[in-house]
């Protein structure tokens, strides 16, 4: 959900440049099913423009009926939206809605988290009915700084929802051919930072990767090691076998969560032969991240369907590895909800 706080970001930037005043709306708790879990946010101006959805659409204009209160009396409030009889999940939610604004203090410490791909937590205090209560509020907590809101209360009984805001998920694409255009753009879609990573001889630049941040062009061995992180995945598609048995020995001891090989399982095998022959003592381990054919048996054809059925096969990666995606904590000083 990271790349869903950062749109609200900013459009909380954009609008403090025209002194809209914001209200950010999060799920904090959660009773049976529903849609959309605990962390999701919404932000609504006092235009009702709103960035974010807390639901498949069935919430937001109650969430933005909810927030006129908050904006008059600048004090939080909790609601519950209950719906087992206008919901298909048949679950209750409990949104806060509180005045957001970023203050310069916070907007550099979320820009420099994000930039150094540092985690950081967010706290929203809050009481499971119904209520106004100027206590209410969200605090962020960075790796030396914790910044609280002006409402949030230190010392109450209020329970606290805590989620953690984790680096952006990287895709790095090693290719640069059609099929790893259609790739960058589903990955972007999804949310995903994207790095196209081409040869030291190839000529592609930023413009035949608009959805990618970033293109590099280089020999496999001079790339940063730092861009392989434990929440990286990697998609290897050069088409040329020399080629991507350098970038796999580059990468194959690095921290990624996912390595996956386009072409058919002959040729998987083939490449992790060769790895072996260049380098006998490489931990079995690095061999459990490898997956070819890359993406999910979903028959396939076009580059669009490929990149369809690999970011499939990601995300449940994603999931099964990562039972939260973010780390949540919903508890009082005594016990949880």
């Amino acid at each position: 959900m990271t790349h869903e706080f950062l749109k609200i970001i900013e459009s909380c930037k954009r609008a403090r440049q025209k002194n809209i005043r914001t209200v950010l709306a999060t799920i904090v708790h959660t009773e049976g099913s529903s849609y959309r879990k605990e962390g999701t946010q919404m932000l609504i101006d006092e235009y009702e423009n709103i960035t974010g959805a807390l639901s498949g659409g069935c919430v937001e204009q109650e969430v933005i009926r909810q927030s006129i209160s908050v904006f008059a009396s600048d004090c939080p409030k909790v609601f519950k939206y209950d719906g087992r009889f206008r919901l298909g999940c048949e679950g209750s939610i409990y949104i806060l809605i509180e005045m957001f604004q970023l203050d310069d203090e916070l907007l550099q410490q979320i820009e420099q988290a994000i930039e150094q791909r540092q985690p950081f937590s967010l706290s929203s205090s809050f009481l499971a009915e119904e209520i106004n209560q100027p206590n209410f509020g969200t605090s962020f907590e960075f790796k030396d700084i914790k910044i609280y809101h002006s409402n949030y209360d230190k010392v109450s009984n209020n329970l606290v929802f805590k989620q953690q805001i984790q680096p952006l998920n990287r895709l790095c694409i090693f290719g640069i051919e059609h099929d790893a255009e259609k790739l960058s753009q589903m990955a972007s879609f999804l949310g995903w930072e994207v790095i196209v990573i081409g040869s030291e001889y190839s000529t592609v630049n930023g413009s035949d990767f608009p959805f990618a941040k970033s293109v590099l062009t280089m020999k496999p061995e001079d790339l940063d090691p730092n861009l392989f992180c434990k929440n990286t995945a990697v998609v290897v598609m050069s088409h040329n076998f020399s080629k991507d048995l350098r970038f796999l020995l580059t990468m194959i001891t690095s921290k990624v969560k996912y390595i996956g090989l386009l072409g058919p399982a002959h040729r998987r095998e083939k490449l992790l032969n060769a790895i072996l022959d260049t380098d006998l003592f490489i931990d079995d381990e690095a061999f459990d991240k490898i997956h070819g054919p890359v993406g999910l048996p979903i028959g396939s054809q076009t580059p669009e369907e490929i990149a369809l059925s690999i970011m499939a096969e990601i995300t449940s990666i994603w999931r099964s590895t990562n039972q939260k995606q973010t780390e949540f904590a919903c508890f009082s000083s005594e016990k949880g909800l």
